[in-house]
């Protein structure tokens, strides 16, 4: 177990928007959370949920009275991946996510369901700095930067309303790229895990192009070793920021915003298995619409060989 402790003190936490910006800006991130072993190769399926409630608020006259009602439209989003990382030369780690996406876009009337395989992401980083493996330091830190691009593997519908809004699609139809920043800081079982990802998207074959986001994780986390199992607790922050959409070049003012979630995660590792969840909690949702981030929630398992 001490070996494997050894091997712990490196990790990797990762965030990118998965999921576009609709209406009311429900920006749904994808958030991978902290690995251990990053030597090592890993093999994994995980599920993710995330919902939002948008209020539109609507004036009319009645018998020249002025009357006022209001409608909730939630956007429902989930995925199932197949995730994996291989390590071909030691500083080095590439990452392929295949997601399979079931979005819902429930309205007081009406509601657009879609499903179908979203878009496959390739990412890959250095390290730039790692005294992570070195027993010589009780102070130990890891750098890590990287990139990737997103594919547009899934299908994209943007003739009238098939499908439902942009956003509730399983693919956005463009090629996009991504840069990522991993700084990890640990004094022996304490440790704290920072990262920033920027998605920057490009138009689609229907004119279509999702704003380009901004998100950033801090979290502090604890090892502790229980006979033959390792338990690694988690809390922090999660940042993201969204600009606005655009159609033909023209901007979507009903897009764009920024979120604040509160983390907390609990990984649990039985030699080469790894089970994970995390809670995302809402702090807050700016948007030029009135919307609710509700809480996201996430569950992994995954095979280390």
């Amino acid at each position: 177990m001490k070996k494997l402790f050894i091997l712990a003190v490196a990790f990797l936490g990762i965030n990118f928007s998965s999921q576009a910006c609709d209406g009311g800006c429900t920006m749904g991130g994808s958030y991978l959370g902290i690995l251990p072993q990053v030597h090592k190769n890993l093999f994994g399926v995980r599920y993710l949920s995330s919902t939002y409630t948008i209020t539109s608020t609507y004036t009319h006259t009645h018998d020249g009275v002025p009357e006022t009602h209001h409608e909730e439209t939630d956007n429902i989003f989930r995925s199932a991946e197949l995730w994996g990382r291989y390590t071909p030369i030691k500083g080095v780690q590439l990452f392929a996510f295949v997601p399979y996406r079931f979005n819902e876009h429930v309205m007081p009337n009406m509601t657009h369901r879609s499903s179908g395989f979203g878009d496959i992401t390739l990412l890959a980083n250095y390290a730039i700095v790692n005294t992570g493996d070195s027993a010589k330091y009780s102070l130990r830190h890891t750098l890590r930067l990287g990139g990737g691009v997103k594919l547009p593997t899934g299908e994209f519908k943007q003739s009238g309303h098939e499908g439902g809004p942009a956003n509730m699609q399983p693919g956005t139809g463009s090629t996009d790229y991504i840069l990522t920043g991993i700084y990890t800081i640990r004094y022996n079982k304490i440790g704290l895990n920072s990262d920033v990802t920027y998605n920057q998207n490009t138009e689609n074959n229907d004119g279509y192009e999702f704003g380009d986001r901004l998100s950033a994780s801090s979290n502090l986390f604890y090892w502790e070793n229980v006979g033959t199992t390792s338990l690694l607790p988690s809390a922090g922050v999660y940042y993201e920021k969204a600009t606005k959409d655009k159609v033909q070049g023209e901007e979507n003012k009903q897009t764009g915003g920024e979120s604040i979630y509160a983390n907390l995660g609990l990984s649990v590792y039985l030699q080469k298995l790894s089970v994970s969840a995390m809670l995302q909690k809402n702090i807050s949702t700016t948007t030029v619409r009135d919307t609710k981030g509700n809480n996201r929630a996430q569950v992994s398992v995954a095979y280390l060989f």
